[in-house]
């Protein structure tokens, strides 16, 4: 079979539904291993499963370098790919990678490029990721900034909170994520405190209600960036294969004009031999 037929068969729809579903019975299975009754029961079969599907998943890799060539690595899903498998294979090399045994669960992530919407998510994230890295620059500042106020102001009455500064970056932290930060933290040391309302108020502004919402607004531009961009690629190629069928149908009327011309010639030339034949 050659690359061309190779790459069409990869790309069509029923391979990929296969392997999106030889991924999800894998993840079923692997899940199956962690109940001792289960392998009891079935761990021979079980076990034999899993070497055929990561029998075929090795075959899908080989056959992908042999459709795609030296592109196959240009992709970062490929490399990913090859990368998840690679380190279910290793397992099976020696006593010594069997604790990598565990890693097998990672084949789950393949349905992160087989399922578009997924890869979609993903790839939003990704090309968020320097909008990201400014916006963690700036809640780190905050962090420091209101950590040191904090082990200043309530350091001495509450150590276990704000006693040293990395405690005060975990405490921080936890009231970021409003786990019990109120029952827990704020109001023991408001009732002796009652200025510290305004410290915790703002911080839970800034960094909470602010500072994770613009990450959010971030990740969400990203998408509809993305997918402007999918629907132009895709009205792209659409107006280019309208552009080429229409040039195919001007090269069909063309060719059709000029088989219709040579049949007038052709008439015309018999009808001027009728008469002659006539008069003979």
């Amino acid at each position: 079979m050659t690359q061309t037929k190779m790459r069409n068969l990869i790309e069509t729809s029923w391979f990929q539904r296969t392997i999106v579903g030889l991924i999800l019975a894998n993840s079923i299975l692997i899940g199956l291993e962690t109940s001792p009754e289960y392998m009891d029961a079935f761990g021979t079969y079980i076990d034999q499963i899993d070497r055929i599907i990561l029998f075929v998943f090795v075959l899908e890799i080989l056959l992908k370098l042999y459709a795609y060539g030296w592109e196959f690595f240009k992709s970062p899903w490929n490399l990913f790919d090859s990368i998840v498998i690679l380190v279910s294979v290793i397992p099976s090399v020696g006593a010594s990678f069997a604790v990598m045994r565990a890693l097998r669960i990672l084949r789950t992530l393949r349905l992160l490029k087989n399922i578009p919407k997924l890869k979609i998510i993903i790839e939003s994230l990704l090309h968020a990721i320097p909008s990201i890295g400014w916006i963690g620059v700036l809640l780190m500042i905050i962090f420091y900034i209101f950590a040191v106020i904090g082990n200043n102001l309530f350091g001495d009455a509450h150590p276990e909170y704000f006693g040293s500064l990395s405690d005060s970056l975990f405490t921080l932290f936890q009231i970021m994520t409003l786990e019990s930060w109120s029952s827990g933290i704020a109001r023991p040391i408001i009732q002796e405190m009652p200025f510290s309302t305004i410290y915790f108020i703002v911080f839970i502004l800034i960094a909470t209600y602010t500072t994770l919402n613009i990450f959010i607004a971030i990740v969400v531009n990203t998408m509809n960036e993305l997918h402007q961009r999918s629907l132009q690629e895709e009205e792209q190629h659409i107006k280019q294969f309208v552009h080429v069928e229409h040039v195919q149908l001007i090269d069909h009327m063309n060719a059709l004009q000029d088989e219709l011309t040579e049949i007038k010639s052709l008439l015309k030339s018999q009808q001027q031999n009728n008469p002659k034949q006539k008069s003979n």
